[in-house]
């Protein structure tokens, strides 16, 4: 191998993965607290992770090409996905919502914010015609990419996200795309920021939910693993591929 050629392709990992493999290079980003929740038992989740933490969260959205959530994150939180930089000049990752039965409401903040990202849904053939031509009307593009079981086969939108020129992807979903998209093999990096607080809970969600594995030896194993303070929190990276 060549003198620092690992620290080389880290440097340059976006690009590589656009080229080599014709598919977005995938972040999956997460922030929980000591005991893995990612929101309270009543579904409360501002803010697990501090300042600091936020505004890194920030500063990646500007570097990245898209952002990704699931029906659910929307439906929840009714997020903007906009990036915020207090004064700083930044740009908004496109908007990129998964979300198989087409239960996207018309008044979310997403597609009615001032922001001119673009905003894509990721469905099946199970979003009717009528709420279709509403979100088009809306400026929405839509995706339909269904997997053999009716949901959004992520693998396939990868794929068509590469056709778009999306070279990047955070992944900010909730614990069920997050397990998809695990599953799917889509997820390149993990940056989960920790923060130092105890939330317990039996209902409160964690940022891996899905049906797991019922054997330690399966579990999906990290590399070139690192952590850091950020702020009051840590934040802990790996890779889940080569």
């Amino acid at each position: 191998r060549s003198v620092l050629e690992r620290e080389a392709r880290r440097l340059n990992e976006v690009f590589i993965k656009y080229m080599t493999e014709k598919r977005p290079f995938v972040i999956l980003k997460a922030a929980m607290s000591l005991d893995g929740k990612i929101a309270s038992q009543a579904g409360e989740s501002k803010w697990i992770s501090g300042v600091v933490s936020r505004r890194r969260v920030h500063t990646l959205r500007d570097q990245v090409a898209g952002i990704m959530v699931g029906i659910n994150t929307v439906l929840l939180d009714n997020p903007l996905l906009t990036t915020r930089l207090g004064g700083r000049i930044a740009s908004d990752p496109v908007k990129i919502i998964v979300d198989s039965q087409g239960r996207l409401p018309l008044d979310s903040t997403v597609l009615n914010s001032c922001s001119e990202a673009r905003v894509i849904l990721a469905t099946t053939s199970r979003l009717d015609s009528k709420k279709a031509a509403a979100l088009r009307m809306r400026g929405v593009e839509i995706v339909r990419v269904e997997d053999a079981d009716g949901r959004v086969d992520l693998p396939a939108l990868m794929d068509e996200l590469y056709r778009w020129e999306i070279d990047s992807l955070l992944l900010e979903g909730g614990g069920e795309l997050n397990a998809s998209a695990l599953k799917a093999g889509i997820v390149d990096k993990v940056m989960i920021f920790i923060a130092p607080k105890l939330m317990g809970g039996r209902g409160a969600k964690t940022f891996f939910e899905g049906e797991g594995f019922s054997q330690v030896s399966a579990a999906l194993k990290l590399r070139e693993v690192s952590m850091e303070n950020s702020g009051d929190d840590f934040l802990f990276q790996g890779y889940l591929r080569n």
